[in-house]
Protein backbone atom coordinates (compact mmCIF):
# COMPACT_ATOMS: atom_id res chain seq x y z
CA UNK A 1 0.00 0.00 0.00
CA UNK A 2 2.77 2.89 1.00
CA UNK A 3 4.96 1.24 -1.85
CA UNK A 4 1.77 2.07 -4.51
CA UNK A 5 1.13 5.41 -3.06
CA UNK A 6 4.83 6.66 -2.84
CA UNK A 7 4.94 5.40 -6.88
CA UNK A 8 2.04 7.19 -7.91
CA UNK A 9 2.89 10.30 -5.85
CA UNK A 10 6.29 10.08 -7.33
CA UNK A 11 4.72 9.45 -10.70
CA UNK A 12 1.91 12.67 -10.32
CA UNK A 13 4.67 14.88 -9.64
CA UNK A 14 7.89 13.84 -11.77
CA UNK A 15 6.28 13.70 -14.74
CA UNK A 16 3.75 16.14 -14.63
CA UNK A 17 4.12 18.47 -17.56
CA UNK A 18 3.66 21.48 -14.68
CA UNK A 19 7.12 20.24 -13.49
CA UNK A 20 8.72 19.19 -16.29
CA UNK A 21 7.61 22.66 -18.09
CA UNK A 22 9.42 24.16 -14.99
CA UNK A 23 12.19 22.29 -15.60
CA UNK A 24 13.45 23.12 -19.36
CA UNK A 25 11.67 26.43 -18.72
CA UNK A 26 13.72 27.57 -15.81
CA UNK A 27 16.86 25.90 -18.61
CA UNK A 28 16.13 27.54 -21.36
CA UNK A 29 15.44 31.36 -19.19
CA UNK A 30 18.85 31.22 -17.90
CA UNK A 31 20.29 29.99 -21.00
CA UNK A 32 19.05 32.73 -22.54
CA UNK A 33 19.46 35.62 -20.04
CA UNK A 34 23.19 34.73 -19.70
CA UNK A 35 23.74 34.98 -23.68
CA UNK A 36 23.87 31.29 -23.95
CA UNK A 37 27.06 31.16 -21.93
CA UNK A 38 27.43 27.42 -22.59
CA UNK A 39 28.41 28.26 -26.03
CA UNK A 40 30.27 31.60 -25.37
CA UNK A 41 32.57 29.84 -22.88
CA UNK A 42 32.64 26.41 -23.90
CA UNK A 43 36.40 26.83 -25.52
CA UNK A 44 37.21 29.05 -22.33
CA UNK A 45 36.12 26.08 -19.56
CA UNK A 46 38.24 23.54 -21.56
CA UNK A 47 41.38 25.81 -21.46
CA UNK A 48 40.38 26.11 -17.77
CA UNK A 49 40.53 22.46 -17.19
CA UNK A 50 43.45 21.17 -19.44
CA UNK A 51 45.79 24.25 -17.65
CA UNK A 52 44.68 22.39 -14.49
CA UNK A 53 42.81 24.77 -13.30
CA UNK A 54 44.09 26.72 -9.49
CA UNK A 55 45.81 23.94 -7.69
CA UNK A 56 47.25 26.39 -5.14
CA UNK A 57 46.09 26.45 -1.49
CA UNK A 58 42.98 27.98 -0.73
CA UNK A 59 40.88 29.29 2.32
CA UNK A 60 38.71 26.22 1.78
CA UNK A 61 38.49 22.60 1.97
CA UNK A 62 39.82 21.49 -1.53
CA UNK A 63 40.77 23.60 -4.84
CA UNK A 64 38.51 24.95 -7.97
CA UNK A 65 40.79 22.23 -9.64
CA UNK A 66 39.84 19.39 -6.89
CA UNK A 67 36.10 20.60 -6.66
CA UNK A 68 35.53 20.11 -10.57
CA UNK A 69 37.54 16.90 -10.73
CA UNK A 70 34.72 15.80 -7.71
CA UNK A 71 31.49 17.20 -9.54
CA UNK A 72 32.73 15.00 -12.77
CA UNK A 73 32.94 12.00 -10.19
CA UNK A 74 30.03 12.31 -9.17
CA UNK A 75 28.47 12.66 -12.71
CA UNK A 76 29.97 9.97 -14.17
CA UNK A 77 28.40 7.12 -12.06
CA UNK A 78 25.95 4.27 -12.21
CA UNK A 79 23.60 6.86 -13.13
CA UNK A 80 25.35 7.52 -16.45
CA UNK A 81 26.11 3.24 -17.15
CA UNK A 82 23.37 1.35 -15.97
CA UNK A 83 20.51 4.60 -15.69
CA UNK A 84 21.16 5.41 -19.37
CA UNK A 85 21.04 1.83 -20.54
CA UNK A 86 17.63 1.61 -18.49
CA UNK A 87 16.18 4.59 -20.24
CA UNK A 88 17.52 3.55 -23.80
CA UNK A 89 15.98 0.27 -23.10
CA UNK A 90 12.14 1.58 -22.04
CA UNK A 91 12.10 4.54 -24.12
CA UNK A 92 14.33 3.64 -27.12
CA UNK A 93 17.03 5.30 -29.07
CA UNK A 94 15.52 8.36 -29.23
CA UNK A 95 16.06 9.13 -24.98
CA UNK A 96 19.55 9.32 -26.35
CA UNK A 97 18.73 12.28 -28.68
CA UNK A 98 16.67 14.03 -25.94
CA UNK A 99 19.54 13.40 -22.93
CA UNK A 100 21.50 15.37 -25.19
CA UNK A 101 19.59 17.87 -25.81
CA UNK A 102 18.75 18.26 -22.01
CA UNK A 103 22.64 17.77 -21.21
CA UNK A 104 23.21 20.98 -22.84
CA UNK A 105 20.44 23.06 -21.39
CA UNK A 106 21.61 22.16 -18.14
CA UNK A 107 24.95 23.20 -18.60
CA UNK A 108 23.42 26.48 -17.48
CA UNK A 109 21.93 25.46 -14.86
CA UNK A 110 25.57 24.25 -13.01
CA UNK A 111 27.29 27.52 -14.56
CA UNK A 112 24.56 29.55 -12.21
CA UNK A 113 24.35 27.18 -9.02
CA UNK A 114 28.13 27.06 -9.08
CA UNK A 115 28.78 31.10 -9.93
CA UNK A 116 25.99 31.85 -6.73
CA UNK A 117 27.85 29.79 -4.55
CA UNK A 118 30.91 30.92 -5.08
CA UNK A 119 29.48 34.33 -5.11
CA UNK A 120 27.83 34.04 -1.71
CA UNK A 121 30.30 32.09 -0.55
CA UNK A 122 32.90 34.95 -0.49
CA UNK A 123 30.77 37.37 1.00
CA UNK A 124 30.11 35.16 3.67
CA UNK A 125 33.83 34.84 4.61
CA UNK A 126 33.89 38.55 4.27
CA UNK A 127 31.67 38.10 7.34
CA UNK A 128 32.90 35.31 9.08
CA UNK A 129 36.08 33.45 8.94
CA UNK A 130 34.85 30.29 8.52
CA UNK A 131 31.74 29.20 6.69
CA UNK A 132 29.95 26.66 4.98
CA UNK A 133 29.11 26.82 1.45
CA UNK A 134 26.89 26.07 -1.06
CA UNK A 135 23.32 26.57 -2.12
CA UNK A 136 22.08 27.17 1.65
CA UNK A 137 23.29 30.30 1.75
CA UNK A 138 21.78 32.05 -1.02
CA UNK A 139 18.69 30.22 -0.59
CA UNK A 140 18.88 31.57 2.29
CA UNK A 141 17.99 35.12 0.97
CA UNK A 142 14.98 34.30 -1.15
CA UNK A 143 11.32 35.00 0.06
CA UNK A 144 11.01 31.97 2.93
CA UNK A 145 14.49 31.29 2.58
CA UNK A 146 15.85 30.36 5.90
CA UNK A 147 12.59 27.73 5.87
CA UNK A 148 13.50 26.54 2.83
CA UNK A 149 17.55 26.07 3.29
CA UNK A 150 16.76 23.92 5.86
CA UNK A 151 14.49 21.95 3.81
CA UNK A 152 17.21 21.68 0.94
CA UNK A 153 19.68 20.84 3.19
CA UNK A 154 17.86 18.14 4.59
CA UNK A 155 16.36 16.62 0.97
CA UNK A 156 20.20 16.35 0.08
CA UNK A 157 21.31 15.14 2.96
CA UNK A 158 18.67 12.65 2.23
CA UNK A 159 19.65 12.27 -1.30
CA UNK A 160 23.46 12.02 -0.09
CA UNK A 161 22.48 8.83 2.04
CA UNK A 162 20.48 7.46 0.07
CA UNK A 163 21.45 7.69 -3.56
CA UNK A 164 24.95 8.89 -3.18
CA UNK A 165 25.41 5.94 -0.61
CA UNK A 166 23.11 3.17 -0.05
CA UNK A 167 22.01 2.67 -3.84
CA UNK A 168 25.97 3.10 -4.98
CA UNK A 169 26.89 0.24 -2.05
CA UNK A 170 23.87 -1.90 -3.45
CA UNK A 171 25.33 -2.14 -6.93
CA UNK A 172 28.70 -2.55 -6.39
CA UNK A 173 27.12 -5.87 -3.58
CA UNK A 174 25.04 -6.96 -6.22
CA UNK A 175 27.39 -6.55 -9.75
CA UNK A 176 30.38 -8.45 -7.04
CA UNK A 177 27.76 -11.17 -5.60
CA UNK A 178 26.78 -12.04 -9.91
CA UNK A 179 30.24 -12.17 -11.16
CA UNK A 180 32.31 -13.39 -7.98
CA UNK A 181 29.67 -15.24 -5.40
CA UNK A 182 31.35 -13.44 -2.86
CA UNK A 183 28.84 -12.98 0.56
CA UNK A 184 26.92 -9.19 0.79
CA UNK A 185 28.71 -9.50 4.39
CA UNK A 186 31.74 -9.59 3.20
CA UNK A 187 31.04 -6.85 0.88
CA UNK A 188 28.99 -4.47 3.48
CA UNK A 189 31.79 -5.03 5.78
CA UNK A 190 34.53 -3.93 3.43
CA UNK A 191 32.77 -1.00 2.47
CA UNK A 192 31.72 -0.20 6.40
CA UNK A 193 35.75 -0.09 6.75
CA UNK A 194 36.31 1.92 3.96
CA UNK A 195 33.94 4.97 4.63
CA UNK A 196 35.18 4.94 7.94
CA UNK A 197 38.98 4.88 7.17
CA UNK A 198 38.21 7.86 4.46
CA UNK A 199 36.12 9.91 6.52
CA UNK A 200 38.50 9.78 9.53
CA UNK A 201 40.96 11.01 7.05
CA UNK A 202 38.76 14.33 6.79
CA UNK A 203 38.59 16.25 3.12
CA UNK A 204 41.94 15.60 2.04
CA UNK A 205 41.41 12.25 2.74
CA UNK A 206 38.08 12.41 0.39
CA UNK A 207 39.91 14.63 -2.27
CA UNK A 208 43.08 12.21 -2.18
CA UNK A 209 40.89 8.88 -2.56
CA UNK A 210 38.55 11.32 -5.06
CA UNK A 211 41.61 11.97 -7.46
CA UNK A 212 42.51 8.46 -7.57
CA UNK A 213 39.68 6.81 -8.63
CA UNK A 214 38.50 9.24 -11.57
CA UNK A 215 41.89 8.51 -14.03
CA UNK A 216 41.10 5.36 -13.58
CA UNK A 217 37.38 4.75 -14.33
CA UNK A 218 37.31 7.48 -16.94
CA UNK A 219 40.49 5.49 -19.00
CA UNK A 220 39.25 2.50 -18.60
CA UNK A 221 35.97 3.49 -19.87
CA UNK A 222 36.59 5.31 -22.96
CA UNK A 223 39.62 2.66 -24.23
CA UNK A 224 36.90 0.04 -24.01
CA UNK A 225 34.10 2.24 -25.26
CA UNK A 226 36.19 3.29 -28.48
CA UNK A 227 37.56 -0.52 -28.66
CA UNK A 228 33.88 -1.72 -28.92
CA UNK A 229 32.80 1.52 -31.43
CA UNK A 230 36.12 0.72 -33.60
CA UNK A 231 34.46 -2.79 -33.99
CA UNK A 232 31.31 -1.84 -35.15
CA UNK A 233 32.22 1.22 -37.34
CA UNK A 234 30.16 0.58 -39.87
CA UNK A 235 26.66 0.73 -37.80
CA UNK A 236 27.42 3.87 -36.27
CA UNK A 237 26.24 6.05 -39.10
CA UNK A 238 23.16 4.19 -38.77
CA UNK A 239 22.94 4.11 -35.10
CA UNK A 240 22.91 7.92 -35.02
CA UNK A 241 20.28 7.98 -37.60
CA UNK A 242 17.77 5.96 -35.44
CA UNK A 243 18.39 8.31 -32.52
CA UNK A 244 17.63 11.35 -34.44
CA UNK A 245 14.49 9.48 -36.13
CA UNK A 246 13.19 7.61 -32.93
CA UNK A 247 13.03 10.82 -30.91
CA UNK A 248 10.08 12.58 -32.52
CA UNK A 249 8.58 8.50 -33.18
CA UNK A 250 9.06 6.22 -30.51
CA UNK A 251 6.50 3.98 -31.37
CA UNK A 252 8.00 3.35 -34.88
CA UNK A 253 10.89 1.93 -33.22
CA UNK A 254 8.98 0.66 -29.92
CA UNK A 255 5.81 -0.28 -31.29
CA UNK A 256 2.49 1.59 -30.79
CA UNK A 257 2.01 -1.10 -27.78
CA UNK A 258 4.27 0.10 -25.38
CA UNK A 259 2.64 3.23 -25.28
CA UNK A 260 6.00 5.66 -25.71
CA UNK A 261 5.10 9.30 -26.34
CA UNK A 262 7.64 11.88 -27.31
CA UNK A 263 6.52 13.51 -23.97
CA UNK A 264 6.97 10.69 -22.01
CA UNK A 265 10.22 10.27 -23.61
CA UNK A 266 11.34 13.94 -23.08
CA UNK A 267 10.56 13.26 -19.94
CA UNK A 268 12.36 9.88 -18.79
CA UNK A 269 15.34 11.38 -20.63
CA UNK A 270 15.13 14.38 -18.68
CA UNK A 271 14.84 12.56 -15.26
CA UNK A 272 18.06 10.04 -16.37
CA UNK A 273 20.17 13.25 -17.31
CA UNK A 274 19.17 15.07 -13.80
CA UNK A 275 19.65 12.11 -11.70
CA UNK A 276 23.58 11.09 -13.77
CA UNK A 277 24.99 14.69 -13.75
CA UNK A 278 22.62 16.22 -11.02
CA UNK A 279 23.15 19.82 -12.36
CA UNK A 280 20.48 21.82 -11.01
CA UNK A 281 20.34 19.82 -7.48
CA UNK A 282 22.98 22.24 -5.96
CA UNK A 283 25.27 19.19 -4.86
CA UNK A 284 28.39 20.30 -7.21
CA UNK A 285 27.66 24.31 -6.09
CA UNK A 286 28.30 22.67 -2.30
CA UNK A 287 31.77 21.77 -3.29
CA UNK A 288 32.80 24.59 -5.51
CA UNK A 289 31.43 26.81 -2.33
CA UNK A 290 34.15 25.19 0.25
CA UNK A 291 37.02 26.21 -2.03
CA UNK A 292 37.49 29.55 -1.07
CA UNK A 293 37.69 30.73 -4.26
CA UNK A 294 36.61 34.67 -5.23
CA UNK A 295 36.07 33.75 -9.39
CA UNK A 296 32.57 32.69 -9.88
CA UNK A 297 32.86 33.18 -13.41
CA UNK A 298 35.59 30.64 -13.40
CA UNK A 299 34.02 28.15 -11.26
CA UNK A 300 31.06 27.91 -12.81
CA UNK A 301 32.78 27.55 -16.23
CA UNK A 302 34.58 24.51 -15.35
CA UNK A 303 31.52 23.22 -13.60
CA UNK A 304 29.43 23.32 -16.63
CA UNK A 305 31.93 21.32 -18.28
CA UNK A 306 31.88 18.22 -16.00
CA UNK A 307 27.96 18.26 -16.97
CA UNK A 308 28.84 18.24 -20.64
CA UNK A 309 31.57 15.55 -19.88
CA UNK A 310 29.15 13.06 -17.96
CA UNK A 311 26.21 13.70 -20.18
CA UNK A 312 26.87 15.01 -23.76
CA UNK A 313 29.81 12.63 -23.99
CA UNK A 314 29.93 9.82 -21.55
CA UNK A 315 26.01 8.84 -21.60
CA UNK A 316 26.09 9.49 -25.04
CA UNK A 317 28.82 6.81 -25.74
CA UNK A 318 26.89 4.76 -23.55
CA UNK A 319 24.07 5.39 -25.67
CA UNK A 320 25.04 4.61 -28.79
CA UNK A 321 27.37 1.38 -27.48
CA UNK A 322 23.93 0.10 -26.54
CA UNK A 323 22.54 0.89 -30.14
CA UNK A 324 25.35 0.34 -32.76
CA UNK A 325 25.60 -3.40 -30.49
CA UNK A 326 21.63 -3.85 -31.15
CA UNK A 327 21.64 -5.01 -27.21
CA UNK A 328 19.30 -1.94 -25.75
CA UNK A 329 15.74 -4.13 -26.80
CA UNK A 330 17.22 -7.12 -25.37
CA UNK A 331 14.67 -9.14 -23.73
CA UNK A 332 14.77 -9.72 -20.53
CA UNK A 333 17.50 -7.46 -19.85
CA UNK A 334 17.89 -3.81 -17.80
CA UNK A 335 20.91 -1.61 -16.68
CA UNK A 336 23.85 -3.28 -16.27
CA UNK A 337 22.65 -6.20 -17.74
CA UNK A 338 22.33 -4.58 -21.13
CA UNK A 339 26.17 -2.86 -20.82
CA UNK A 340 26.99 -6.63 -19.98
CA UNK A 341 25.74 -7.79 -23.13
CA UNK A 342 27.16 -5.27 -25.32
CA UNK A 343 30.79 -5.82 -23.63
CA UNK A 344 30.45 -9.40 -24.38
CA UNK A 345 29.72 -9.23 -28.13
CA UNK A 346 32.98 -7.49 -28.53
CA UNK A 347 35.25 -8.76 -25.41
CA UNK A 348 33.33 -12.55 -24.76
CA UNK A 349 33.79 -13.48 -21.40
CA UNK A 350 35.52 -10.76 -20.34
CA UNK A 351 33.09 -8.22 -21.28
CA UNK A 352 31.16 -9.41 -17.82
CA UNK A 353 33.89 -8.43 -15.77
CA UNK A 354 35.15 -5.38 -16.94
CA UNK A 355 31.45 -3.84 -17.05
CA UNK A 356 31.78 -5.33 -13.64
CA UNK A 357 34.89 -3.32 -12.77
CA UNK A 358 33.41 -0.06 -13.98
CA UNK A 359 30.20 -0.35 -12.09
CA UNK A 360 32.23 -0.65 -9.24
CA UNK A 361 34.41 2.24 -10.13
CA UNK A 362 31.62 4.48 -11.08
CA UNK A 363 29.89 3.34 -7.89
CA UNK A 364 32.97 4.58 -5.75
CA UNK A 365 33.36 7.47 -7.96
CA UNK A 366 30.37 8.80 -6.46
CA UNK A 367 30.16 7.23 -3.42
CA UNK A 368 33.40 8.99 -1.96
CA UNK A 369 32.77 12.88 -2.87
CA UNK A 370 29.47 12.14 -1.26
CA UNK A 371 30.79 11.17 1.93
CA UNK A 372 31.56 15.36 1.62
CA UNK A 373 28.34 16.84 0.22
CA UNK A 374 26.46 15.01 2.69
CA UNK A 375 28.56 15.81 5.71
CA UNK A 376 28.27 19.73 4.63
CA UNK A 377 24.19 19.16 4.96
CA UNK A 378 24.43 17.41 8.25
CA UNK A 379 26.94 20.44 9.59
CA UNK A 380 24.45 23.00 7.98
CA UNK A 381 21.10 21.63 9.57
CA UNK A 382 22.88 21.10 12.97
CA UNK A 383 24.89 24.13 12.95
CA UNK A 384 28.34 22.06 12.95
CA UNK A 385 27.69 19.94 15.69
CA UNK A 386 27.99 15.90 16.24
CA UNK A 387 30.28 15.65 13.28
CA UNK A 388 30.77 11.96 14.52
CA UNK A 389 27.83 10.82 14.74
CA UNK A 390 27.74 11.83 10.84
CA UNK A 391 30.52 9.37 10.03
CA UNK A 392 28.73 6.61 11.91
CA UNK A 393 25.63 6.90 10.47
CA UNK A 394 27.43 7.26 7.01
CA UNK A 395 29.33 4.04 7.70
CA UNK A 396 25.96 2.51 8.43
CA UNK A 397 24.01 3.51 5.53
CA UNK A 398 26.93 1.33 3.66
CA UNK A 399 26.70 -1.44 5.12
CA UNK A 400 22.72 -1.05 5.12
CA UNK A 401 22.74 -0.47 1.19
CA UNK A 402 25.36 -3.25 0.76
CA UNK A 403 22.39 -5.87 2.25
CA UNK A 404 19.17 -4.37 1.12
CA UNK A 405 16.75 -4.88 -1.50
CA UNK A 406 16.34 -0.31 -2.06
CA UNK A 407 13.61 -0.72 -5.14
CA UNK A 408 11.60 1.98 -3.11
CA UNK A 409 14.53 4.23 -2.18
CA UNK A 410 14.02 5.18 -6.10
CA UNK A 411 11.38 6.28 -5.87
CA UNK A 412 12.11 8.13 -3.21
CA UNK A 413 15.01 9.99 -4.17
CA UNK A 414 13.11 11.11 -7.65
CA UNK A 415 11.25 12.40 -4.65
CA UNK A 416 13.61 14.02 -3.08
CA UNK A 417 15.26 15.27 -6.49
CA UNK A 418 11.83 17.14 -7.07
CA UNK A 419 12.39 18.78 -4.07
CA UNK A 420 16.07 19.96 -4.75
CA UNK A 421 15.26 20.76 -7.85
CA UNK A 422 12.07 23.40 -7.10
CA UNK A 423 14.01 24.85 -4.53
CA UNK A 424 16.93 25.53 -5.95
CA UNK A 425 15.92 26.18 -9.36
CA UNK A 426 13.37 29.01 -7.90
CA UNK A 427 16.52 30.62 -5.88
CA UNK A 428 18.58 30.78 -9.38
CA UNK A 429 15.61 32.10 -10.84
CA UNK A 430 15.48 34.97 -7.95
CA UNK A 431 19.40 35.71 -8.72
CA UNK A 432 19.17 36.07 -12.25
CA UNK A 433 19.37 39.34 -12.74
CA UNK A 434 22.31 39.30 -9.56
CA UNK A 435 24.47 36.81 -11.96
CA UNK A 436 23.96 38.59 -15.11
CA UNK A 437 24.72 42.00 -14.07
CA UNK A 438 27.75 40.46 -12.03
CA UNK A 439 28.62 38.23 -14.96
CA UNK A 440 28.81 40.89 -17.69
CA UNK A 441 30.11 43.55 -15.29
CA UNK A 442 33.60 41.24 -15.51
CA UNK A 443 33.57 40.86 -18.90
CA UNK A 444 33.45 44.74 -19.49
Amino acid sequence: MVIEFVTLLRDQICFSPIYLGFIVGVAVIVTVALNFVQFRYFCKSWKLVLGGGDKAATKGDMTSFQAFLNALNVGIGNGCLAGVATAIHAGGPGAAFWMFVAGILEMALRFAEVFLSVSFAALARAKTKSVLGGPFLYIDKIPFGKALAYVYAAACLFYGLVSGNAMQCNTISNVLQHSTGVSAWVVAVILTAFVLYVMFGGAQRIMKVSEAIIPFKVGLFFITALIILGFYWEGIIPALQLIVSSAFNPQAVMGAGMGITVQRLIAMSISRTVNACEAGLGTAAILYGNTGSSNPRNDGITGMLSTFMSINIVAMLVSLILVVTGTWNAIGADGAVLMAQSYESVFGISGKYIVTVLSMSFGLGVFVPYCYIARQCWLYLTGGRFDLVFTFLFAGVACLGALMKVALMWTLVDLAVACLLVINLSAILFFLPTIRSQLFAKNN
